[in-house]
């Protein structure tokens, strides 16, 4: 883990701390060592540095590709561990940088949906997350925030104090002939499952059946 990384990850936990109480649930289900996803519901900007500074190993993640727009912004980012992704396109490169980075050993945050949800309700998944996970074959953590789309909603530019969670559950194995619906539809039930007791107020018409966390 870089000294940047070490001292990004230690500020964006103290500015979460600061603007508000931030609870972590279930770290210990992410393994010590070795490539894991942590699959995550998507409702704010602030999810990827919530959920990265919550996690005690060193990350990866994949973000939209308007954020390299910014050459400081992407130079940053790209110290970070992050790397661009190119939405409802198949991005062959981002898929290989996805597993190159399990490959070695780092925990990679992805957020299934790919872009932030209005309402806190479930979109439908895309379809290269069900294709990193065949091809590394790691383990899979579903993960729930609940506090970041109240903290900074879509269309806010200042963040609000509000008490903020973050849930890990229990990390799920695929075998090399699991189908891409299979995939997606127990990892997306999953994090279905964990909002449904985390967050009951949900409104009605999930598209994917929540699995007991």
């Amino acid at each position: 883990m870089t000294l940047l990384y070490r001292v990004a990850r230690s500020a964006a936990w103290m500015a979460f701390k600061a603007l508000g109480r931030t609870r972590i649930i279930g770290h210990e289900h992410i393994p010590d060592d070795g490539g894991v996803i942590v699959a995550c519901n998507h409702v704010s900007y602030l999810d990827p540095p919530l959920v990265g500074s919550s996690i005690h190993r060193e990350c990866a993640f994949m973000a939209r590709h308007d954020l390299w727009k910014s050459k400081l912004l992407g130079k940053l980012i790209s110290r970070l561990n992050a790397f661009p992704v190119h939405r409802d396109t198949a991005d062959r490169k981002a898929l290989r940088t996805a597993v190159e980075s399990l490959e070695k050993g780092l925990v990679l945050v992805l957020f299934p949906e790919g872009t932030r949800s209005k309402d806190g309700r479930l979109q439908e998944a895309q379809a290269g997350v069900a294709l990193i996970i065949q091809l590394s074959q790691a383990p899979v953590v579903p993960c729930i925030v609940v506090g970041p789309e109240v903290m900074l909603p879509v269309h806010a530019k200042v963040p609000r104090p509000t008490q903020l969670t973050v849930v890990f559950g229990n990390p799920i194995f695929f075998t090399p002939d699991s189908s891409r619906d299979e995939v997606l539809r127990t990892v997306m039930g999953s994090i279905a499952g964990l909002l449904t007791r985390y967050r009951p107020n949900l409104p009605a018409g999930d598209l994917y059946q929540p699995i007991a966390p």
